[in-house]
């Protein structure tokens, strides 16, 4: 093997396992609560599964699970559509280690979200 060729599969490996590493910080279940415009908080746990960079998963209010749509994981960031209490929302989720903090909005709603990773 020429010496250039061995050094471009060594960038896509290194590549490769800097993406895979990446995506896995979202996987997990998290404690999650929505802070309503009124100021309730709603508990949630969001469980979001990663199978080689196709994202899945569920948000469970103690109702029912309900599955999370189009997840997209990016540059630390998660974001899905929920169909909830009649309502698309999209949420939008910062993850930095075990803690979770964003936003929701929809069905003329918004609000903020904090959560973090269960033990």
């Amino acid at each position: 093997m020429k010496p250039h060729t061995v050094i471009r599969l060594a960038l896509l490996a290194a590549v490769l396992a800097c993406s895979l590493a990446a995506a896995s910080e979202a996987a997990g279940a998290w404690d999650c609560a929505a802070i309503t415009p009124d100021g309730d908080e709603l508990k949630f746990t969001l469980t979001v599964k990663d199978d080689g960079g196709k994202f899945s998963g569920n948000v469970d209010d103690g109702s029912g699970q309900l599955p999370i749509i189009e997840p997209r994981f990016e540059s630390s960031t998660l974001e899905f559509k929920l169909d909830y209490d009649g309502n698309r929302h999209t949420l939008t989720l910062k993850i930095a280690g075990d803690k979770l903090e964003g936003t929701y909005s929809g069905g003329g709603a918004s609000g903020k979200i904090k959560g973090s990773r269960k033990q």
